[in-house]
């Protein structure tokens, strides 16, 4: 059995690196939207808000998640210090990466009258979206990247890059808005900041390679994967199409819905309200970077005891912090709305305490993709995002029609209580199920 303290402390190391990175982007973060809804005005925020969520719910739905792919894989050659392997699947994964941003963009460019017709509604809307779309060929190398990071732990690394990035972008974007360069200027940074983002992500990871004398990987030979090319499409099918159906997780959805069925300034309240709850999942996003990589590790364990200890410590630490910021959010909602959007986006504050209440729920399960992973169960991960997703996007067509941007958060507290609800029952039969298997394999030989 592994020791149980050291991956604690590894875990609680590594998420306090990418916390503190969250942390120090978050307060820039923070900034943005608040800047963004104050100038920009409701009509014309829900006009951004919309182009962001079409060019962003198009890259998730041809995103393959090759982070989770390269993690797990990368990761495992490399516990077995197979460096010509490694050196293979990093190529792959960056190949796969690259391949579906660019398939990605030449959506977003083919079909951006089709989404102003139906959903945006803007003389502007083609332009913006061709604007936006060239940060997908920026961006797509970026998950390997900070993936590769993650197996090496180089959280600090990532943690700064996060921070650095996010700094310059809200510092362009709020000089762009003062000097009146509007939604257009706002989507340049956006493209700019991206693109800084990827030359110091690709400069880090190189060094880090070279480090661990994994330099060249560019001129691995794939076939020396091919033994293991079957698994590995399996278990990339799996989550990439949990990445087509993560868009349910996000507010792209909602956001698109309103699109169609309410307008911009509906876009703008529920936009408003997602952002308002976003500082809660400063607290689970890095814990789910960093448990993924050690439930790889101990998921090979004599059994399972470590694996359920990481989960429950984890979820215990979350809690801590995201129950009494709940709490505040839920009191306090017309104010903080008041003093940080102003006062024309009041009619957010029902939205506001809808949502709050559903990210809470969520973060009760923020570990769940990982460790169905870990435990190899991509298809079981799979069935489940198909009923939850299902069921939001049912949801958000009843309630949307009828009950506008109120209608679309509890939408999203529907598919928050039957992802956590399903979730728990998928996650303990499988661990049931995996106790038996190893005690099974313990049994003697007769």
């Amino acid at each position: 059995m592994t020791d149980n303290k050291n991956i604690k402390k590894n875990l609680f190391l590594n998420a306090s690196w990418v916390f503190g990175g969250n942390t120090v982007s978050a307060v820039f973060a923070a900034i943005e939207p608040i800047v963004l809804a104050r100038i920009l005005g409701v009509t014309d925020f829900g006009l951004l808000a919309l182009i962001v969520a079409y060019v962003e719910f198009l890259n998730n739905f041809f995103d393959v998640r090759v982070w989770e792919t390269a993690t797990k894989y990368i990761g495992t050659f490399w516990e077995k210090r197979d460096y010509e392997r490694t050196r293979s699947m990093v190529k792959l994964s960056y190949m796969l990466d690259i391949s579906t941003g660019i398939l990605a963009f030449a959506i977003a460019v083919l079909t951006a009258n089709i989404a102003n017709k139906y959903l945006i509604h803007s003389p502007q809307a083609y332009t913006l979206i061709l604007i936006y779309s060239i940060s997908l060929l920026i961006d797509t190398a970026n998950s390997t990247s900070d993936s590769i990071l993650r197996v090496f732990n180089k959280f600090k690394k990532i943690a700064f890059i996060s921070s650095f990035q996010t700094f310059l972008r809200v510092a362009f974007v709020s000089l762009v808005l003062f000097t009146g360069l509007g939604i257009k200027g706002v989507l340049f940074i956006y493209v700019a900041a991206s693109f800084i983002g990827f030359a110091i992500r690709i400069w880090t990871v190189s060094q880090t390679l070279n480090e661990f004398k994994l330099s060249g990987w560019w001129r691995a030979k794939l076939a020396l994967i091919r033994d293991q090319w079957r698994e590995i499409a399996w278990f990339l099918t799996n989550t990439s199409f949990t990445g087509t159906l993560k868009m349910g997780n996000e507010n792209f959805l909602g956001i698109l819905a309103l699109g169609y069925f309410s307008g911009k300034d509906a876009a703008a309240y529920y936009k408003i309200a997602r952002s308002a709850v976003k500082l809660m999942t400063r607290f689970s996003d890095p814990l789910h970077q960093a448990i993924y990589p050690e439930l790889v590790r101990i998921s090979k364990s004599e059994g399972l005891t470590d694996f359920i200890n990481l989960i429950r410590y984890s979820l215990k630490t979350l809690l801590k912090f995201t129950i009494p910021l709940s709490i505040i959010i839920l009191i306090l909602a017309e104010q903080l709305i008041n003093i940080f959007f102003g006062k024309d986006y009041l009619a957010a504050t029902n939205t506001l305490r809808v949502i709050t209440i559903a990210t809470l729920i969520s973060q009760l399960t923020f570990w769940i993709n990982s460790a169905l992973l870990a435990i190899g169960k991509p298809g079981l991960r799979t069935v489940l995002d198909v009923i939850t997703t299902t069921t939001y996007v049912g949801l958000l067509l009843i309630l949307v029609p009828r009950f506008s941007y109120l209608g679309a958060g509890f939408a999203f507290l529907g598919y928050a209580i039957i992802k956590s609800s399903v979730s728990f029952i998928f996650l303990r039969d499988s661990i049931k199920s995996e106790e038996k298997r190893i005690s099974k394999s313990e049994l003697p030989v007769p």
